[in-house]
């Protein structure tokens, strides 16, 4: 989805949702990856004294989720209104560290966080850049990844580092039938084996930190490149090779007949990304694709029920094709259409109601934090990855 967009959705303190659109109180997790998340980028209403990034953050643990997912960009500004823009500012770590409502959610005992992270330096990377370019957005990125090896060790969190929707960065927003040209698909790559290298670098010169960093690459034109034709997974990834790949998967969740259809589909372009992949070592998930945003919209045709059984369906895929994570998209709504109407794709709608689809949510936490805890009582240990999964499935089918 759109990181930014332009509506803002004022409401006042007492509007018939409000009170329950307070968040819950948090309860104790099961050190566990429950593979559904959600994210919080670029909404427009809050209903607490918090900040848009504590609020939200403080949903998502209320509901009972380890995961979190946000934006640490140059306009951080835009999509956090109440943080005030710093033009000191001049590299991403800067901003972590100048903005204590970053610091705030970083440390909340979310277990896996994951942050777009573009650049402050000013560098045009979809060109060529020189060599001193390179360098700045190198040192970016590393003076980044060693401030989180070295802040957070202890901590047992893992960092996810990536990009937003990278098909439109390289065709230009909302153009898939673009050819991009062989220097832009060049620049691009530069720029992903800069980052990909700053990380890797940083890890091996933090070699007794235990905080899990990763970096990934997202994209979200993955069925031109079935079709033989030039995207980042058809033209880029071979020679990058990341850690992992982000699937912001809206051309392929929708209008589906049956699960199975979404299931197929879903899977078949999972397996393109990842044939694309050389093997890597030291990587903690059996596969390294997942999918970085999906979600459905709220409209006449398409009911709120409607969206919770649509989003059901991806989050069971994405369990039995074995995915590491599946994010929606996201906790508060940032889509509007031309007219100021919300597209309704949030958890919590600008009116404080926590719709089907939190509760979908919030009632499969609750019952796989269960299901872990008892399972850790009895064996000394939690499930394998393939007996939550298992398990997880039997949970949303009875939801």
């Amino acid at each position: 989805m759109k990181p930014i967009l332009l509506p803002i959705v004022f409401l006042t303190l007492f509007t018939s949702g409000w009170t329950q659109a307070i968040p819950p109180k948090s309860y104790k997790l099961a050190d566990y990856n429950f593979v559904a998340g959600t994210q919080m980028i670029g909404a427009k209403y809050k209903f607490t004294k918090d900040s848009y990034l504590v609020e939200q953050a403080k949903q998502i643990r209320g509901m009972g989720s380890n995961v979190l997912k946000i934006t640490l960009g140059k306009n951080y500004f835009e999509s956090y209104p109440d943080l005030v823009k710093d033009p000191t500012m001049r590299s991403t770590v800067e901003i972590l560290k100048g903005q204590k409502e970053y610091r705030k959610i970083f440390d909340m005992d979310f277990k896996y966080i994951f942050m777009w992270v573009h650049t402050l330096t000013g560098v045009k990377w979809l060109k060529p850049m020189s060599d001193q370019d390179k360098l700045k957005i190198y040192q970016e990125m590393y003076d980044l990844a060693e401030h989180l090896l070295r802040e957070y060790s202890g901590s047992g969190k893992t960092f996810m580092i990536g990009n937003w929707e990278g098909d439109w960065l390289l065709h230009g927003v909302g153009k898939p039938n673009v050819n991009p040209s062989e220097e832009r698909i060049n620049a691009m790559t530069d720029w992903f084996k800069i980052r990909q290298a700053a990380i890797d670098d940083a890890k091996r010169k933090n070699p007794t930190s235990d905080v899990g960093l990763f970096y990934y690459v997202e994209v979200n034109l993955v069925k031109k490149g079935l079709q033989g034709r030039t995207c980042i997974t058809e033209s880029v990834l071979e020679n990058v090779n990341p850690d992992m790949v982000s699937y912001s998967s809206y051309e392929s969740i929708k209008k589906h007949p049956n699960y199975e259809s979404l299931k197929s589909t879903v899977g078949e372009l999972m397996d393109y990304i990842e044939s694309k992949l050389k093997p890597k070592e030291n990587i903690p998930f059996k596969r390294r694709v997942f999918i970085g945003e999906y979600g459905y919209q709220v409209s006449q045709r398409n009911t709120k029920e409607d969206q919770c059984r649509e989003t059901k369906d991806v989050i069971k895929a994405s369990l039995e094709l074995n995915l590491p994570f599946a994010l929606h998209w996201e906790m508060y709504n940032n889509e509007y259409s031309d007219k100021g109407e919300s597209k309704g794709m949030s958890l919590i709608n600008e009116e404080g109601e926590k719709k089907p689809v939190y509760y979908l949510h919030k009632n499969y936490y609750k019952k796989t934090n269960e299901y872990l805890f008892s399972y850790m009582k009895k064996n000394g240990r939690y499930p394998s990855t393939s007996e939550f999964r298992i398990k997880a499935v039997d949970i949303l089918d009875s939801l």
